[in-house]
């Protein structure tokens, strides 16, 4: 039967996420090279060895004191340990494997691991950030597998010849130096009444970054961050909150750098903390008292009215007034202040936190 073009790219879609789901290449004994890692300060050891298998359902990991288990179905892990508690999700960003896991228990805190693997095999990157109310660490580990890497024999290597040595090439660096504003047009939205840490948002450059002249950031360019916290507002007291993180930057011929860095500015209501990128939802004293003032004369209309026909008017408003008051009142308790809502479009700046250096090569496979 021949297909429409329309339900064939369906069909090479689903495939392509099929695949990428079911590799099964993070197998292996992994050991971490200490001289490539950023250990930080973190508050959980880091293990020295892991071993993991993965099938299409579960990637499982070994060699630390917690064996533990994430599952690649979409389903929620759910363990406990010690006095704690976790909860593990998990989400495909192209190759790459987002882990989100919740800790539950005496001290609470978000774990946020970014799996990547090399192209040879031979390396498995673990970009780690842990989230506790007073604030972040992170840490870039690097674990090797010597019996995946490329094996060079005599008979492999490219052969050389030494009567026309070739002359040394240096690559031509353009710098995105650090404070760099970068302006960015969201793409999917974001609000904290569906959002929880370690949700993905995703943007897209919205001006060109030029460097001496050459166009080293195209517009359009794709930017990946991260939700570090979401919480509604109190029923009583305390106002919505979100807070978010910029985690990678990739051209469009693919080229991709990493960072971390937070918004400077951010076109919606509320007020952004440029420290920590978190944007505080508007209070709304002024729909409250709204509320009540409305409640109130509702209540007393209606209690003048039933005073009159007992024969007293004054009572009657006064008692109306006092239950209208109530009224309102009951109903600002029931109900949330106003979330933080991103709709797709909103715009906002990424404030870089490190240079980014381009060599000349990578802009040549290029931005057009």
């Amino acid at each position: 039967m021949r297909k429409t073009p329309a339900s064939l790219v369906v069909f090479m879609l689903a495939v392509s996420l099929a695949v990428g789901q079911s590799d099964p290449g993070f197998s292996g004994v992994w050991k971490l090279n200490p001289t490539r890692s950023e250990l930080g300060n973190l508050p959980i050891p880091v293990e020295p060895v892991l071993t993991v298998e993965q099938n299409k359902t579960t990637l499982t990991i070994s060699g630390g004191a917690q064996p533990r288990a994430y599952p690649l179905d979409g389903h929620t892990e759910k363990r406990a340990l010690g006095d704690s508690s976790t909860n593990t999700v998990t989400k495909w960003e192209g190759a790459a494997l987002l882990v989100n896991t919740l800790v539950s228990g005496p001290q609470n805190y978000t774990v946020m691991e970014r799996w990547t693997r090399s192209r040879s095999g031979s390396t498995l990157t673990i970009r780690r950030t842990i989230v506790r109310p007073g604030g972040e660490s992170e840490s870039l580990l690097v674990y090797e597998n010597p019996a995946a890497a490329p094996v060079v024999t005599a008979s492999t290597a490219p052969a050389t010849s030494p009567q026309t040595p070739s002359a040394p090439q240096m690559p031509v660096d353009f710098v995105v130096e650090k404070g760099t504003r970068v302006l960015l047009r969201l793409t999917n939205s974001v609000n904290t009444k569906h959002a929880v840490a370690g949700d993905r948002i995703y943007l897209e450059t919205a001006v060109p970054v030029f460097v001496n002249g050459r166009m080293v950031i195209p517009r359009g360019s794709y930017v990946a961050g991260t939700v570090t916290e979401a919480h509604e507002a109190g029923r009583i007291k305390g106002k919505s909150g979100l807070s978010l993180r910029f985690d990678s930057l990739t051209l469009p011929n693919g080229v991709t750098r990493d960072f971390r860095s937070r918004p400077g500015s951010v076109e919606t209501r509320g007020n952004l903390d440029r420290s920590e990128g978190k944007i505080s939802g508007e209070g709304n004293k002024g729909g409250d008292a709204r509320t009540v003032g409305e409640t109130t004369a509702a209540g007393a209309g209606i209690g003048a009215i039933a005073g009159s026909a007992a024969g007293h008017l004054g009572m009657g408003a006064g008692i109306g007034a006092a239950a209208g008051a109530a009224a309102g009142l009951a109903g600002i308790l029931g109900t949330r202040g106003p979330d933080v809502i991103l709709p797709p479009g909103t715009t906002m700046e990424l404030v870089l936190d490190r240079d980014l250096n381009f060599t000349g090569d990578e802009l040549q496979r290029r931005n057009q």
